[in-house]
């Protein structure tokens, strides 16, 4: 049990060393032609999840707040099916605004990693479909 504490308490640490990391080297927001248009959500295909995937588990650097299988910790909530707090009732275009603009007061960051909307695109449709379709984390 020692351990398990020490490990949480571990991964608590690096997470918010690396949202701090990250909060100092955020590049500004593109200009608004730039922005992408969401798909509807009947339209995300098994592509886009696979793209959101990676990047979630890699350079967008996700899954280190809020686990691997998306279970939440100490320091980021679940994304899986639950009582959604900040992307209001886990709507695809919430959940994109969260990833690009971060949420103020908390460790998560805008476009965590440096990711581009485009990724952030694919961010989104892989935890909407995590949340709403129980696809595999």
């Amino acid at each position: 049990m020692r351990l398990r504490t020490v490990a949480t308490a571990v991964a608590s640490l690096a997470c918010a060393l690396m949202a701090a990391g990250l909060a100092a080297a955020q590049a500004p927001a593109p200009p608004a032609a730039q922005q992408h248009v969401l798909p509807d959500t009947n339209a995300i295909a098994p592509a886009m999840v696979d793209g959101g995937r990676k990047i979630f588990h890699g350079r967008g650097t996700c899954f280190a707040c809020h686990g691997m299988n998306l279970e939440g910790g100490p320091i980021a909530p679940t994304l899986k099916e639950h009582s959604w707090k900040d992307a209001k009732n886990g709507d695809l275009g919430a959940i994109y605004y969260v990833v690009t603009h971060g949420v103020k007061g908390t460790a998560m960051v805008s476009r965590p990693g440096g990711i581009a909307d485009a990724d952030a695109v694919n961010v989104a449709a892989y935890v909407w479909s995590v949340g709403h379709r129980g696809t595999k984390p």
